[in-house]
């Protein structure tokens, strides 16, 4: 056996595949369905050997997850910590690199990590009222509903524990695999623009509501840009936290009535949320165009490694499309449920 192919044997590959992205989707799609499920009937065990009962006619998820912090938490936390788990099992199990995620805090640039931490802002703010006012008006009319959390967000306190929960842990878990391990794996068999869609249709999916679906999506793209041109998946992280946190800043100085939006949805309402849409969005041209273009990104190169001869979607594995299949499946039941 010549050097190179020994070397290569005993080597951790530092690449995922088009098959590596459709296993790790189909499993981050289906493990937190089950593993919240034998949460569930868990929290069911220990709420009735508390005297907790439930009425005949309601699920006791509901009232659980509605009522009682000790279930929520947890129940709230079940996707990521299945995500997380499954980046460090995967890449074990195949050996592959955890470098493969392309996540480097050593080669770090401080101007690019404001500017994505300014664009998590803008982007909340800019697409605030479109998606939530404007597009949450039409889902309310078709009665379809977004999922809310009913842990507190009404003091200092709570507000951490929501940063903590739901914008910190989420940046990280979320990103290391559909940025870090799906983006990556597409692009080896469909190149990047390919690649970019694909993901973000396939992180809108993952949240299971279809009032929850074009905000994930659009972020998904814009996550995937910022991953791409950079090179690094630190930038997209960083994008995301603020993101959230600005969602949560806002939703929480609404609470506290610090701060008071239209309740209404007009005509005056939905021109300014398009102008704000839009002025974003150039922003981010600008800023796509004349800085994030004009990044060098650093070409991992493996030993022996060649590039997937996948051109089309046609070819993408089988897995790929039974894993969005039954997401769309899912969304259609609980959209039919709620």
């Amino acid at each position: 056996m010549e050097e190179k192919e020994l070397i290569k044997a005993f080597s951790k590959r530092n690449f995922y595949t088009t098959a590596d992205s459709a296993k790790v989707f189909l499993f981050a799609f289906l493990l937190p369905i089950v593993f919240a499920l034998v949460f569930a009937y868990l929290g069911y065990g220990i709420a009735s050997l508390a005297g907790i009962e439930f009425a005949p006619d309601e699920s006791f998820v509901t009232v659980l997850y509605e009522n009682y912090l000790w279930f929520t938490i947890p129940y709230c936390l079940i996707s990521q910590i299945t995500f997380v788990c499954l980046f460090f099992v995967y890449n074990k199990v195949n050996r592959i690199s955890f470098s493969a995620c392309r996540l480097s805090v050593k080669k770090i640039n401080i101007v690019t990590t404001l500017l994505c931490a300014l664009f998590g802002i803008l982007f909340v703010i800019g697409l605030y009222g479109l998606i939530d006012g404007c597009f949450g008006a039409l889902f309310d009319l078709a009665g379809l509903e977004s999922t809310t959390t009913p842990i507190p967000l009404d003091n200092f306190w709570w507000y951490l524990l929501n940063i903590l929960l739901f914008a910190v842990v989420p940046a990280f878990s979320e990103e290391i695999i559909f940025r870090g391990m799906i983006l990556n794996g597409l692009a080896r068999g469909i190149g990047r623009v390919g690649a970019i869609f694909l993901s973000s249709l396939l992180f809108a999916l993952v949240h299971q509501n279809i009032a929850q679906f074009i905000y994930p999506f659009i972020m998904g793209i814009v996550f995937s840009v910022v991953t791409t041109k950079t090179g690094n998946l630190f930038y997209a992280m960083i994008l995301h936290l603020f993101n959230n946190i600005t969602t949560l800043t806002i939703e929480f100085l609404i609470n506290i009535n610090a701060l008071s939006l239209p309740s209404e949805v007009g005509a005056v309402y939905i021109i300014v949320s398009i102008i704000l849409a839009l002025a974003v969005g150039s922003l981010f041209f600008i800023f796509y165009y004349f800085y994030l273009k004009r990044q060098k990104v650093e070409e991992v190169k493996e030993i022996g490694e060649t590039a997937e001869k996948t051109t089309y979607l046609g070819k993408l594995p089988l897995l790929l499309y039974v894993g969005i299949f039954l997401s769309a499946v899912v969304i259609v039941i609980n959209a039919v449920l709620v």
